[in-house]
């Protein structure tokens, strides 16, 4: 992927500024491509997102990266320095409850690699394991038409993270 300036896509519907932000959410999810041009996506309580989680206390993004990947996947990648292709925020008054004004980061970062996935070292969560995660790998020109399609049949409490899997996936294919 050409090195290109990190898009932002910012839903701020309650017209909060910086200054009533009391808490705030990051999160770095990866794009990974292999070279036959697919795109891995993880599938779990019916729903398609990509590899990634929250970025802990005292953590960079790319140590949450290699952290995420290696627990959903067991693939091991270590990185020096990575720049975002995308950012979505969202700044949430009296989310999740009254009084905490949320801003909601997810950065979104193209990792290429023909790294398979091993299962037999990941670490799940009790609600990944719940969701029967499984990896999948789909093809870039078929992607967008499979997320639309899952869409469709997401709760509606996961059809954020699915809409924002589309939107990352149409911003990597806008790219190339």
């Amino acid at each position: 992927m050409k090195q290109i300036k990190t898009k932002e896509i910012l839903h701020n519907y309650d017209d909060l500024n910086d200054i009533d932000i009391n808490r705030e959410v990051k999160r770095a999810k990866a794009l990974i491509v292999n070279s036959n041009d697919e795109i891995m996506l993880v599938f779990s309580h019916n729903t398609y997102f990509l590899v990634g989680g929250h970025v802990e206390e005292n953590e960079s993004y790319e140590s949450c990266l290699e952290r995420e990947i290696l627990e959903e996947t067991g693939i091991k990648i270590t990185f020096d320095s990575l720049t975002p292709f995308l950012s979505i925020k969202y700044m949430n008054k009296d989310y999740p409850q009254k009084g905490a004004n949320s801003r909601y980061i997810t950065n979104y970062y193209l990792v290429e690699t023909d790294a398979q996935p091993n299962l037999d070292i990941i670490n799940l969560t009790d609600d990944e394991k719940d969701g029967n995660l499984e990896i999948r790998y789909i093809h870039k020109n078929n992607i967008l038409e499979e997320l639309n399609s899952n869409l469709k049949i997401s709760s509606e409490k996961n059809a954020v993270v699915v809409i924002d899997t589309i939107e990352a996936v149409k911003c990597y294919l806008e790219s190339i």
